[in-house]
């Protein structure tokens, strides 16, 4: 019996069942060239929308929802800049109809985010700021914030 004892406690201890942790290796295991994916040297920049939940930022928004009583309102960051600007930022080529044709080019988000409304926030708008923001939903409004915070929200005049 004591045999069988220390037998299975030799097997034990040279099988590794000590206390130190397992090694473990630092790096991945290489990945197949075949399977890993090619990547585009020249790959263009993807559009980063504005954070307006943090800090201080500047952006354009499409305005959904506009609460004053409960100072706030809810809007998508959109990428908003001429065709020419756009196509040089995220290098399309010029013959493409958003550089050619379009007076500007608008790229969603397609995220819909809270924001709180300052007590001092200041308007731009040639109408009556709250009437004009409660009725034109979907309209295209420049923001500022600070803190995460609207300070400041103005109307994006498109002709």
């Amino acid at each position: 019996m004591k045999r069988k004892l220390l037998a299975v406690l030799l097997v034990l201890v040279a099988g590794g069942c000590g206390t130190n942790p397992p090694e473990v290796s630092a790096s991945p295991p290489p990945v197949p060239a075949s399977s890993a994916p090619s990547a585009s040297r020249n790959a263009a920049p993807q559009p980063r929308f504005a954070d307006l939940t943090q800090g201080s930022t500047t952006s354009v928004v499409k305005l959904h929802t506009y609460d004053p009583e409960n100072a706030s309102a809810v809007v998508e960051p959109i990428i908003f800049m001429t065709g020419d600007a756009y196509c040089r930022a995220f290098k399309i080529k010029r013959t493409d109809g958003r550089c050619v044709h379009a007076e500007y080019v608008t790229e969603e988000s397609h995220t819909k985010v809270t924001v709180p409304i300052a007590a001092a926030v200041k308007y731009y708008t040639w109408e009556d700021s709250d009437g004009w923001f409660k009725l034109n939903k979907e309209a295209m409004v420049a923001v500022a914030t600070e803190n995460g915070e609207l300070t400041r929200m103005a109307v994006v005049y498109t002709p």
